[in-house]
């Protein structure tokens, strides 16, 4: 049986209701009144009734969506359509076969970042930008913070320290300064905005809070550190991880098993099981939803626990601001066979193997299982978590990297009892895509 979908999925009906009340209100007038009523009068009593439940039902679609964009990678070109997969606009153009690992947006849709082959670069969404540009990151993972201003990354110059770049906006603005910080990266993130924005990282002694120009004056927020996949909110006040607690094996028997954990950044840490072999891939902007890959599912889940969805034979890809819809991709052509698993890369000399276990793989490995097939009759998609997938390793400047061989990217809704099958939204794609909110 399905999950209940995220709260406010009766949306639907509140919709159907308001689109339909100028019709009831009508139709339960006294009958005399439409007798005595002149028929010019009753038509167009009509058509105002018809063209306000037609606009109201235009408004709520616009809203649906709240004027977002996606913007996705195909052959040497980056191209952006709207959340229903429309008017199509190429928006920068590529080096030649390079793959694009990840794209992300900050929570204005002000900002683009780029990861392409291991290397980051962005470019700002202003209409005017028509390249990206490189950023002085080494190889690695990579974090833009909310409003866009600046990027976390990698130094070049070591793999356990990282560097906050600052973004020059503007025709006349002046190059970004660079700042290096002995946090490791890839459990770094930037968190908040302005004056109350923060560093938080884990480390060997715990997971650590501070503002990016005072290390030292660090607090201490979680003494556990999880073994991997550490994740903290956009906010700062929640983070993800995997831990090994017990869990059961049948009623009477308990084993220790590595499972996806929540907690808060509270200095207490209280912890809360998630979908027990799920990869954290990234957080609503509003810091209430996660997107993870658990196996060959793509899944949305409610941060505090208790909601979730998962859509079989998907890869996720990206997340809303408001957690109610992801994109993810899936199988072009509809093939059972999947896509073959992006093989990792060999560290680069004096950086730390990716553990094995901290990835997913990109496509399903069940028999007759298709990555991103759309589910027929008999296949429909699945809200149970996937915990026999196998788990070859990839980078770490991902966590979860696109697959190969042909592929679409698809639209994912959250809302609903029921798990609807996702929708077409681009047919070619070759590789990650980002949903990209409306600016201020």
């Amino acid at each position: 049986m399905a999950p209940a979908g995220r709260a406010g999925a009766g949306g639907t009906r509140a919709r159907s209701g308001l689109v339909t009340a100028p019709a009831r209100a009508f139709a339960s007038a006294p009958t005399r009144a439409f007798a005595s009523a002149p028929a010019g009068a009753f038509a167009c009593a009509f058509a105002c009734a018809l063209g306000i439940a037609t606009t109201a039902g235009a408004a709520w679609a616009d809203d649906d969506f709240a004027g977002a964009t996606v913007i996705f990678a195909r052959g040497s070109s980056l191209f952006q359509v709207d959340a229903r997969g429309r008017a199509e606009t190429e928006i920068a153009q590529l080096a030649a076969k390079v793959t694009v690992r990840a794209l992300r947006s900050d929570a204005g849709g002000a900002v683009l970042l780029a990861d392409l082959a291991g290397k980051w670069a962005w470019m700002p969404l202003d209409g005017q930008a028509k390249a990206l540009i490189e950023l002085p990151c080494g190889d690695g993972p990579a974090q833009l913070a909310e409003d866009g201003t600046s990027v976390l990354c990698r130094s070049p110059r070591a793999a356990n320290q990282s560097i906050f770049v600052e973004l020059a906006r503007g025709a006349s603005a002046r190059p970004g300064k660079i700042v290096a910080v002995d946090i490791p990266p890839a459990t770094a993130r930037l968190a908040g905005v302005g004056i109350e924005r923060t560093l938080v990282w884990a480390d060997a002694t715990g997971v650590w809070t501070a503002a990016p120009d005072d290390l030292k004056s660090k607090t201490r927020v979680a003494s556990d550190p999880p073994l991997r996949g550490f994740l903290a909110s956009p906010d700062g006040a929640r983070a993800l991880g995997v831990y090994a607690t017990p869990i059961y094996t049948d009623v009477r028997h308990t084993t220790v098993a590595e499972v996806l954990m929540t907690f808060a950044l509270d200095g207490h840490g209280a912890r809360r099981k998630a979908i027990r072999d799920g990869i954290a891939v990234e957080w609503s902007h509003d810091a209430e939803w996660v997107l993870v890959q658990d196996g060959a599912s793509a899944c949305i889940m409610r941060a505090s626990g208790g909601q979730y969805k998962c859509w079989r034979g998907y890869t996720a890809a990206s997340l809303s601001s408001d957690g109610r819809w992801g994109l993810a991709l899936g199988n072009r052509d509809g093939a059972k066979k999947p896509p073959p698993p992006k093989p990792a890369a060999k560290p680069a000399a004096g950086k730390p193997p990716t553990n094995a276990k901290s990835a997913r793989p990109a496509g399903p490995t069940r028999p007759g299982g298709a990555a991103g097939k759309p589910p027929d009759g008999s296949e429909e998609p699945s809200d149970e978590p996937e915990a026999s997938e196998a788990a070859p390793p990839v980078n770490d400047d991902v966590s979860v990297a696109p697959p190969t061989g042909p592929l679409s990217l698809y639209r994912l809704r959250l809302e609903g009892a029921f798990t609807d099958r996702p929708t077409l939204l681009v047919k070619v794609v070759d590789g990650a895509a980002v949903w990209v909110p409306k600016p201020p």
